[in-house]
């Protein structure tokens, strides 16, 4: 655990050309290497240029993933990557000669089963009606005849020169309509009014209802015999035209192009790999590399000049969660104070306060505990629970009744001025540590001597006149303060210190009067706590009394704990961070490691 941001270490290694993609997926399935074209070198292998062909790949995966059922796979070759492209295309493009009829006659076949199974679910819905079905269909000439499927509820309206009969099924409705041939452009219109379809029946269809049935599942039946032999086809023409190696070194260059973009050759036969690495020791990706018996040469000098490293934080588990604060406002720099672990004391402790109830605190703990495992912000939510109960204690509220156990401290509604003025307390702790860790920053910046002769000078102010609150005599230090933060820099710069005294001073007293409304907030719960309970006992039923608490207390864990999530952000962000942190570090972005595609893996 450190206050200051660790840099990322810088890499190189030297691998065979043949062995490139298989060295990129294993530093990728390390989840510890960002990829980085050393500053000084030449990036001659750069694959950006790929990006129109790798777009007309793109454009034929979305046309036919669905037929590419084998398994990929990608042997490491040294061509360029421009020529890997171009055979692996015109691998797809003979596929595609033979497979594209093939393709049509399935799409077909698929077209026209769906189509009979909506009228197999209209013909079974028939059998238990006595209609003369086949009269039905041969009706003419005058009238044509129509069938339909509609929502199991809602309106229809059918055409007024329409004849029609509506009988419902188990998940739907069925129409059948005898109608002049113009009224069946109406008829769509209403039919999609009111989210139902019309059903194209075959002309072979005859006889009872049950005997169309027979012939559509005959026909079903060979339907999917000839699909079964179509998709046999394809499967070898898939095979035959070698899909499964053209396909998977398509992916790998799309997976180098965004992930990589480019590399450093070294000669005709090796080519420079390097970036970042978040590992502290070279053991990791050395033991990597030597498991997948890759021919490499792994070291980490010094980072080169001109290279921006990224940096990382270096804190334990319980610590993480509260990484979002920071991240959110942006990655601290190298001389950048992490406030994490800081973090972990001043956000639970300004939610606690504000949501202090034993019962809905434990709730919120126990739902945290069971996020934790999906969700980073799970951390968080179990400190702020966990501190709620403690605060609840304190305050003698359970469940927002305040009957059930006695304050170890005190009631809230009891002592207003008290509740809003111990927030005020933590809020000058909390900028004065906001001060302290800018004179930190300075110091690792190797200005730390100027802080102490200028900026230390506000600190001293701002400790003094907030002691004055307590005693008059404070006033001494007061205007040592003063003379220290004008001074500080020489007389020359006496009319910029005050200006930005009263810059600094005013910001400091809107930030302390801040925190006020961490005890406003903790008078509000308070104050909906025992309307609650009011509303409660006025009831006179045990029944209503208990479900009135028990919606309440949803009610107030939802919506008051959303509001206080909201204050304890807005209270890190606006009055913490400002006085230290500006977010200027590099984040570290390891590549993401080759996708699965189509049930196949990269080697």
């Amino acid at each position: 655990m450190s206050l200051r941001p660790r840099c990322a270490r810088w890499f190189e290694i030297l691998a065979p050309k043949n062995a490139c993609s298989r060295t990129l997926g294993v530093l990728a399935r390390s989840g510890a290497v960002e990829v980085e074209v050393h500053p000084a070198r030449a990036a001659t292998l750069d694959m950006r240029g790929l990006a129109q062909g790798l777009s007309g790949y793109q454009q034929l995966a979305d046309r036919y993933r669905r037929y590419w059922r084998g398994r990929l796979r990608h042997e490491p070759v040294s061509q360029p990557p421009g020529a890997i492209l171009e055979h692996a295309m015109a691998q797809i493009g003979f596929w595609r000669e033979e497979a594209d009829p093939l393709i049509r006659r399935i799409e077909a076949l698929q077209a026209e089963q769906a189509r009979l199974r909506r009228c197999r679910r209209i013909l079974e819905g028939l059998q238990a009606t006595a209609l003369d079905f086949d009269a039905f269909l041969r009706a003419g000439p005058w009238l044509v005849s129509a069938t339909a499927i509609l929502p199991p509820e809602g309106r229809f309206d059918p055409p007024d020169e329409a004849l029609t009969l509506l009988f419902a099924g188990e998940r739907e409705r069925y129409l059948l309509a005898l109608l002049p041939e113009s009224q069946l452009p109406l008829l769509d219109r209403r039919l999609q009014a009111c989210e139902g379809y019309r059903v194209t029946r075959p002309e072979w269809l005859r006889g009872t209802p049950d005997d169309s049935a027979g012939l559509v599942r005959q026909r079903l039946s060979r339907i999917n015999d000839e699909l079964l032999t179509l998709y046999a086809q394809l499967d070898d023409w898939f095979d035959h035209f070698d899909l499964p190696a053209a396909l998977g070194d398509t992916a790998c260059l799309a997976w180098f192009v965004d992930q990589v973009g480019a590399l450093s050759p070294q000669g005709e036969t090796f080519v420079w790999i390097t970036g970042w690495t978040s590992e502290e020791d070279d053991l990791p990706l050395l033991e990597a590399l030597r498991d997948e018996t890759i021919p490499a040469l792994y070291h980490t000098p010094e980072t080169p000049q001109g290279a921006t490293p990224p940096q990382l934080l270096n804190n334990p588990p319980w610590v993480k969660p509260f990484e979002f604060f920071a991240r959110a406002f942006g990655l601290p720099g190298r001389n950048e104070a992490d406030p994490s672990t800081a973090l972990s004391l001043i956000v639970p402790l300004l939610f606690g306060y504000m949501f202090g109830d034993l019962g809905q605190g434990l709730v919120l703990a126990a739902v945290g505990w069971w996020l934790r495992r999906y969700w980073s912000g799970g951390g968080m939510l179990l400190a702020g629970g966990l501190s709620a109960a403690v605060f609840g204690l304190l305050f003698g509220s359970v469940f927002s009744r305040e009957d059930w156990i006695p304050a170890l401290a005190f009631h809230p509604l009891h002592d207003p001025f008290l509740t809003l003025i111990i927030p005020m307390v933590m809020g000058v702790v909390i900028l004065l540590l906001g001060q302290l860790l800018q004179g930190l920053e300075a110091w690792w910046r190797g200005e730390g001597g100027a802080w102490l002769r200028h900026e230390a000078g506000l600190l001293v102010l701002y400790l003094s006149a907030v002691g004055m609150a307590l005693h008059p005599d404070f006033a001494y230090p007061l205007l040592l303060g003063l003379a220290w933060f004008l001074l500080g820099r020489g007389w020359r710069y006496i009319i910029a210190g005050v200006a930005s005294l009263l810059e600094d001073g005013m910001r400091l007293l809107v930030n302390t009067v801040s925190f006020a409304r961490v005890g406003a907030f903790a008078l509000a719960h308070a104050g909906l706590s025992s309307a609650l309970m009011t509303l409660a006992d006025g009831t006179g039923s045990l029944f209503w009394g208990a479900l009135i608490m028990l919606l309440g207390n949803l009610l107030v864990i939802l919506l008051e704990g959303l509001a206080v999530s909201v204050q304890t952000t807005r209270l890190v962000l606006f009055e913490f961070f400002m006085r230290f942190l500006k977010g200027e570090g590099r984040v570290f972005r390891p590549i993401a490691p080759p996708p699965d595609l189509l049930r196949g893996r990269f080697s």
